[in-house]
């Protein structure tokens, strides 16, 4: 983001002094931004969800098109989900899950990206899909035909960097946890004002309520059995920025459980969320929101998830996680995924260094986006998180 102003409202008012208008979704002109609710997580949802979603938080009357385009995909969609749980809800079920995943953890813009593609090169793990995470509860009836019509109108990249996108690519699960029940804190990207409940689903801990982490746990595990299913039943390889806080709760589930954490400079990285939490509003957002507000809570949310890892880190097992730069990682990705192989007590890296390093030359010429650093973004790193700077040893700015 180019400059100190990110915030996508403040006008002039009499007298010179400036007020603060919220920032509405779809606003922005351009390619990028979407209206009409069919690319929303919740688009491929139980109708139920988004209804009973919109009545709990409301939709914002310039923004009811968008949430009506959720409620004619959810309902065109609907025998599409009916179909995958008669023919393959009991073979979900019962998938076995391999007890030891491997959870790629960090905050968003963080490089989780790039660590999961480079470690989905190794053929024996499997992963939720970019198709199964839009589609969590329809992917398996419809992975010819509908796939086919749908891969065609996928976009060239992602929008918030130059990755492309494609359904068969390794996939955030968090996307499949909102669109399969809610259970999720994504859930404050369509309610930014209302949201704040949502975000107890990145704190799984003692003060969660029983039966919201049983809802958790139970359509967590749901997700997984389907992708292991998709998957051939192989060790699942998972990324969610989501998880980086819920390591206790990742530990009840798979006791033998690895992780590896990647950080970023702190500065880079919020840097880079502003992009990607414009993006997001732009797209998904059912409420108006003032765009200053929202980004001091999530920067809010980054120091908490921060102190969780921190605290929680010293439960896992000792040889089950590798914590790794992404300054350092973008230098030398084979050596890394290596260390990451010997540091787990990880074998077979031998095996699949021939595609990780084809993988690597092809995206050489990755041109990353402009990657100035506003004076907003230096306040916040250093008001929220300045202990995220010197642990790792990153340079202080002022």
């Amino acid at each position: 983001m180019a400059g100190a102003g990110v915030s996508g409202g403040a006008v002039n008012a009499p007298g010179g002094k400036r007020r603060r208008r919220l920032y509405t979704p779809g606003e922005p002109a351009g390619a990028g931004s979407f209206t009409s609710g069919l690319n929303s997580f919740l688009a491929t949802g139980r109708l139920s969800l988004a209804i009973r979603l919109g009545m709990q938080y409301g939709v914002d009357r310039e923004l009811w098109a968008r949430y009506c385009g959720i409620l004619a995909a959810d309902v065109m969609f609907a025998p599409l989900r009916l179909w995958q749980s008669v023919v393959y809800g009991g073979r979900i079920a019962r998938a076995p899950l391999h007890p030891e995943p491997l959870f790629l953890l960090g905050f968003w813009r963080s490089g989780t990206t790039l660590l999961h593609n480079l470690l989905a090169m190794d053929a024996r793990w499997g992963f939720v899909n970019t198709y199964q995470a839009a589609m969590p509860d329809l992917f398996l009836a419809g992975q010819r035909r509908i796939r086919r019509l749908l891969e065609a109108q996928l976009p060239e990249n992602r929008g918030i960097d130059n990755i492309p996108v494609d359904f068969a690519m390794p996939q955030e699960e968090e996307i499949a946890m909102v669109c399969a029940g809610g259970a999720s804190p994504y859930l404050s990207l369509y309610f930014p004002r209302t949201g704040d409940a949502a975000l107890r689903y990145l704190f799984l801990d003692g003060d969660t309520p029983r039966g919201e982490l049983e809802r958790w746990r139970a359509g967590y595990l749901r997700l997984l059995r389907a992708a292991s299913y998709n998957m051939g039943g192989k060790p699942l390889l998972l990324k969610s920025p989501s998880n980086t806080s819920r390591i206790a709760a990742l530990l009840e589930l798979f006791p033998q459980a690895r992780f590896v954490y990647i950080q970023r400079n702190p500065y880079d990285t919020l840097r880079s969320y502003v992009q990607l939490l414009r993006l997001m509003n732009d797209w998904h957002a059912l409420q108006r929101v003032d765009f200053d507000g929202l980004l001091r809570r999530q920067t809010g949310v980054y120091r908490q998830m921060a102190l969780a890892y921190r605290e929680q880190r010293a439960l896992v097992p000792e040889g089950r996680l590798v914590e790794i730069k992404y300054e350092e990682l973008e230098q030398d990705m084979p050596g890394h995924v290596r260390a990451i192989y010997d540091g787990l007590g990880l074998d077979g890296y031998d095996d699949f260094a021939g595609p990780l390093g084809e993988y690597v030359e092809s995206i050489a010429g990755f041109q990353k986006n402009p990657s100035h650093v506003s004076e907003q973004v230096i306040a916040l790193v250093n008001e929220f998180v300045p202990f995220l700077v010197s642990e790792y040893g990153y340079e202080q700015r002022a």
